[in-house]
């Protein structure tokens, strides 16, 4: 991961919705913006974390290891931060 003074902190949120609604699109919904947008997003989420976060399947997408463990600590944070 690269230092938090270079990681853009609206990537969480992208990211919280990715993985509360296991899908691109929803997330997109979710946020209001398009589901390209989202899936930028996402890139740049794959890119600051070293992982990709999130595999397509055919049911919607799938946290991978790095994300389940990144998942609480990032709620936490997005909770008190509101």
């Amino acid at each position: 991961m690269k230092n938090i003074r270079s990681v853009d902190l609206n990537l969480l949120v992208v990211f919280d919705a990715l993985f509360d609604e296991r899908s691109v699109t929803r997330a997109a919904e979710r946020l209001a913006v398009t589901q390209p947008t989202v899936s930028g997003l996402l890139k740049r989420l794959r890119q600051t974390f070293s992982d990709q976060l999130f595999l397509r399947t055919s049911h919607g997408i799938l946290p991978t290891p790095r994300a389940e463990a990144l998942a609480g600590p990032v709620k936490e944070l997005l909770a008190n931060a509101q």
